[in-house]
């Protein structure tokens, strides 16, 4: 694996780390509606420390083999608008796909264009097999782009995560190196 984050474009998209001096708008944005809502891992309030410490984390994750997290910035103007990950378990060539994108940028497009991406890189650069995502059951947005980059529904297991209190129930999506390079 490559010492260095990996610079990945889209027709719209430029897929990158993420700058220190960018904490401030990355706090902002994920303090957004829904996003920490509809994933398991982003805090409420997501703080300015806590954008800082993501940042400073990125390159080390990767280097580690661990996780794949870049920075969606349009390529017109460079504004970060969301997060595109994939966090990596080397022994069973696997990548779990996740990230959001920022309320005013939704249904455009964009968090199926940065997956997409990000699980060819996975499977081309990364030498991965597998690469899969869940999302909460009634979060049919995520659900949705899952689809549309050509991940598989494979269940959806009850109940099986808590959050704010309530057991939300996760819908499993996931493609196998095959499958990819038959639609590739």
């Amino acid at each position: 694996m490559s010492q260095s984050l990996p610079h990945l474009l889209t027709s719209r998209l430029l897929l990158r780390a993420l700058e220190s001096d960018q904490a401030a708008v990355l706090s902002s944005l994920a303090n957004g509606p829904k996003i920490a809502d509809n994933t398991a891992n982003i805090p409420s309030p997501y703080t300015l420390e806590t954008a800082r410490t993501f940042i400073d984390e990125m390159q080390d994750k990767y280097r580690a083999g661990d996780l794949l997290s870049l920075g969606m910035h349009l390529r017109e103007t460079g504004e970060l608008i969301g997060i595109v990950s994939l966090r990596l378990n080397a022994r069973h060539h696997y990548g779990h796909l996740g990230g959001w994108v920022a309320a005013h940028c939704r249904n455009q497009g964009y968090a199926a264009e940065a997956a997409r991406a990000v699980m060819d890189f996975g499977f081309t650069e990364l030498g991965l097999y597998r690469v899969g995502s869940q999302c909460f059951g009634r979060n049919k947005e995520s659900a949705r782009v899952m689809e549309k980059i050509g991940l598989l529904y494979e269940g959806c297991m009850r109940a099986a995560f808590l959050k704010n209190g309530v057991y939300e129930d996760l819908l499993g999506f996931a493609t196998v190196r095959n499958d990819w390079e038959r639609l590739a």
